[in-house]
């Protein structure tokens, strides 16, 4: 308390002092408008008002009304302006030019010939009776009858069958293996063994879609396409 009634008197002094000065200035000068206010002297080299912004500051900094300001003739440095940090962006990537896509033109197969009832038949190598009955849609026991043979008869290679023109047809599923698929030729294949394997593949078919000629001579892992 006595502190501050010490800085009290001290103020009340220089401010009489002040004004004293004050009021000599202004009796001699040049008097101002009416309606504008007197500024505050403010030059560095008039000591009185330095005293008396000094003296005024520290009265109301030690009655807790103001925060200490900037010393005089220094600005206080504005905050550094922020730059807003520029969005990140994904790396740009050029573009690899493709090649056009190539075009795989199938292979086009001949078409099989329409599978053709004749009336007789000559058994090839492999062949049997029961297989040629698959393969025409025959009833296989009219075929045996008509032939006089039994199922305990011996086949054998360039036997002529006569073929059965009823219309009768094979009892049951005629396909052994399914088809349309490929096949590797095994040693000792044939087109009529192959077609029998299938059941009721026509090996003529199998010589046309294949673009095989006679005498149709096929190699072991021979890939052949089978209608």
């Amino acid at each position: 308390m006595k502190t501050k009634r010490a800085y009290l008197f001290v103020i009340v002094g220089l401010l009489l002092i002040g004004m004293s000065a004050c009021t000599r200035s202004i009796a001699g000068g040049t008097k101002a408008p009416e309606g504008t206010a007197e500024a505050l002297p403010t030059d560095a080299t008039d000591v009185l008002s330095q005293i008396y912004i000094f003296a005024t500051q520290t009265a109301l900094a030690t009655q807790g009304l103001i925060t200490p300001a900037a010393p005089i003739g220094q600005e206080t440095p504005a905050a550094p302006e922020v730059t807003p940090a520029a969005p990140a962006t994904e790396p740009v990537v050029a573009a690899t030019p493709t090649q056009p896509a190539q075009v795989v033109e199938p292979v086009a197969l001949a078409t099989a010939p329409p599978l053709v009832v004749p009336t007789t038949y000559t058994l090839q190598k492999g062949e049997f009776p029961f297989c040629i009955a698959r393969r025409f849609n025959l009833d296989p026991g009219e075929l045996l009858r008509l032939n006089g043979l039994s199922s305990y008869s011996v086949y054998y290679a360039g036997m002529v069958l006569r073929i059965p023109q009823t219309g009768r047809g094979f009892p049951g599923g005629r396909a052994l293996l399914p088809h349309p698929t490929s096949y590797t030729v095994r040693a000792g294949d044939t087109i009529h063994t192959i077609a029998c394997a299938f059941g009721d593949v026509d090996p003529n078919a199998i010589a046309v879609v294949n673009n095989l000629q006679p005498p149709y001579r096929l190699t072991p892992g021979q890939v052949l396409q089978i209608p």
